[in-house]
């Protein structure tokens, strides 16, 4: 058994260690020394662990690195302000995920129609050219990105849609470690319009972040960057010009982005002053539309991760019980997880006894 992935196993189900020393019947210091690698664990006791966490026991023995949330790995405005426990299971969640990936892909190429450059701000001169130049390298046509999830696939980045535990965090992104891609983790309870402003700004992080960088900056930077790349200045201008929120509703239907971004938008190109600025954002918290925009659009949904399971058991004839335990997750919640159909024999009954 692995110390390290025991811990990490058990921060994913958001459980301290006395509570998972409870689960087993030991002692709180004598969990600790097993998770310090200072307590050997025997079978019984490793099977104890797993069932516990509901996570199959060969997982357990895992080796793989685990990553932190180095600068160019994880930004996001109040992470400051996140529970540690939050943070740790976001943490966990993340990192098992990339183990996951990794697994599966090493059979199945990603095609990447496009590569993801990594830009040197003060040679291009800021996030906005960083963005133009990006959209030109990817020959994206003018206007509105129809959508963003297809388009950062095309480049390679898997999009994983997961509660990140706070709409504190939008979105996470990391650049390939250990066999995994660049990934974007993306918070499942954004609307649809403010997750395509996150994936814009996650892929400013991996095409700007490679080096050190501040949060305070790389944040405005990837802000720019984003709204540049969904909404470029020499299209949008001129029709952000008398703008009020029922333009800004019309405009979040065509551009798909929110009113809140076409209205900070017509404020950073100057289209609109500060005091207009401010007058529009009252309105809009006055209406609640500050929490819950009027109108919708349809959410890009990534499609990767579902067709490495679809190839998996299709195509190289794996069943769900084999691809589970390649993904480290019991056959149900893999099933849950990726939207497969358990063989009867396998599923939960609904049951209990009377």
């Amino acid at each position: 058994m692995n110390p390290q992935m025991l811990q990490l196993l058990r921060e994913s189900r958001g459980m301290s260690s006395s509570q998972l020393a409870s689960e087993i019947g030991v002692s709180p210091a004598t969990m600790s020394k097993i998770e310090h690698g200072l307590a050997p664990a025997d079978d019984e006791r490793i099977d104890k662990i797993a069932a516990a966490l509901s996570y199959p026991r060969e997982v357990l023995a895992w080796g793989d690195e685990v990553h932190g949330f180095g600068s160019s790995v994880f930004y996001h405005r109040k992470q400051q302000t996140l529970p540690q426990a939050s943070l740790r299971k976001i943490h966990a969640q993340v990192n098992l995920t990339r183990m996951r990936l990794a697994r599966l892909i090493q059979s199945i190429d990603i095609d990447a129609r496009y590569t993801i450059p990594a830009i040197d701000l003060t040679e291009i001169g800021g996030p906005a050219e960083a963005a133009r130049a990006v959209r030109a390298m990817w020959a994206l046509p003018m206007g509105p990105i129809r959508n963003m999830a297809a388009t950062l696939e095309r480049a390679g980045i898997v999009i994983v849609p997961v509660d990140l535990e706070s709409p504190k965090i939008s979105a996470v992104s990391i650049p390939p470690l250990d066999g995994a891609p660049h990934l974007i983790f993306t918070n499942d309870k954004q609307p649809a319009d403010r997750d395509r402003f996150n994936l814009a700004h996650e892929l400013a992080h991996l095409v700007l972040h490679g080096e050190m960088t501040s949060p305070e900056s790389a944040e405005r930077e990837a802000d720019e960057f984003a709204a540049e790349f969904l909404m470029p200045a020499a299209e949008i201008r001129t029709q952000l010009k008398g703008l009020n929120l029922q333009r800004a509703a019309q405009l979040k239907v065509a551009w798909r982005v929110s009113m809140a971004a076409i209205i900070r938008r017509a404020r950073d190109l100057g289209v609109i002053d500060d005091t207009r600025y401010r007058s529009l954002q009252v309105q809009m918290s006055q209406r609640g539309w500050r929490k819950v925009e009027p109108g919708t659009i349809d959410r890009d949904t990534p499609t990767v991760m579902r067709q490495l399971i679809r190839i998996h058991l299709e195509e190289h004839g794996y069943s769900v019980e084999e691809l589970a335990h390649v993904a480290g997750l019991l056959s149900n919640e893999f099933a849950h997880r990726y939207d497969v159909e358990l063989p009867r024999s396998t599923r939960r009954a609904h049951l209990r006894a009377v």
